[in-house]
């Protein structure tokens, strides 16, 4: 019984969308810190961080959507949605996220808390308003994605390029306009998304495919003002994008990045093989 409590807890926490948490490696990675163990301890720390506060936010959005939840095919086997965890103590687990998460933020260091909250509080407003409206609904995930780089931007006391905060953006809106897509593909009148009656599939389409290629300009842009050869794993970049465009339009797909990416063998290898590659092209210099 025990045993089953704290699986459905774990569940309501969202573990497998830590995923997206990567992004807070990414300014020191490309930084040239992440053999600086001082400083690649602290942006540790500062995804443990985001972690836990982001799952207090699924925490929120599961108790607020519990109703609407509960009539939905899929959501209905969700924690709070099934019964298996009553709304109040899935308050008191979101309140002791809250302050396990700032607690943990605290040893990366007090510059790391502002993005922190305004994560929070960005999600907290888009749950209850801002996913209900259009293009603001979109804007408000991609936030969520850029935040996570500039936590790991204050984590090791750096800065971002101006090309790099592009590309993340561009990627991050190119994602959640594919989410969108899929989740309207899926709509079969039961859907909770009020916003999805708001969106078209040629309007949706168009948003994905400009960003996708918006994405890959100013990675290249940032590519050819970082040196190091970076400017070599542009193909690998257009290669993952166009992978990620064929299964988000396969009408199978919710668009789910992180199902869209763990789902898929060949997109796996592909971000493995261009984390390798550019780690070795910035951390050794590789002239080709």
């Amino acid at each position: 019984m025990l045993f089953e409590i704290m699986k459905q807890y774990i569940k309501l926490m969202r573990p497998k969308n830590w995923l997206k948490n990567v992004f807070v490696f990414v300014p020191i990675s490309f930084a040239l810190e992440f053999t600086d163990w001082g400083l690649l301890t602290t942006t540790i720390i500062a995804f443990t961080a985001f972690c836990l506060v982001s799952s207090a936010i699924y925490v929120f959005n599961d108790i607020f959507d519990a109703e609407k939840d509960a009539m939905h095919p899929i959501k209905h086997k969700r924690p709070v949605a099934s019964g298996m965890i009553k709304k109040r103590n899935a308050w008191m687990f979101l309140l002791l996220l809250v302050f396990a998460g700032f607690g943990v933020a605290l040893f990366a260091g007090i510059i790391v808390m502002p993005f922190i909250a305004a994560y929070l509080l960005v999600n907290i407003v888009y749950t209850i308003w801002l996913k209900h409206i259009p293009i603001f609904d979109c804007f408000c995930i991609a936030s969520g994605f850029v935040l996570r780089v500039f936590t790991g931007g204050a984590a090791y006391g750096g800065g971002l390029s101006d090309w790099l905060f592009l590309t993340i953006a561009a990627m991050s809106l190119f994602m959640a306009f594919g989410k969108r897509r899929g989740e309207l593909i899926k709509t079969d009148g039961s859907s909770t998304r009020v916003v999805l009656s708001k969106y078209n599939m040629v309007f949706l389409n168009g948003l994905m495919f400009v960003c996708a290629g918006l994405s890959i300009v100013f990675y290249s842009l940032w590519a050819m003002s970082r040196g190091s050869n970076i400017i070599y794993t542009v193909p690998l970049i257009i290669f993952i994008v166009c992978k990620y465009l064929l299964l988000v339009c396969d009408d199978n797909s919710h668009g789910d990045p992180t199902t869209v990416i763990t789902s898929d063998k060949t997109l796996l290898f592909a971000c493995a093989a261009y984390a390798v590659i550019t780690i070795v092209l910035l951390y050794t210099g590789t002239m080709l």
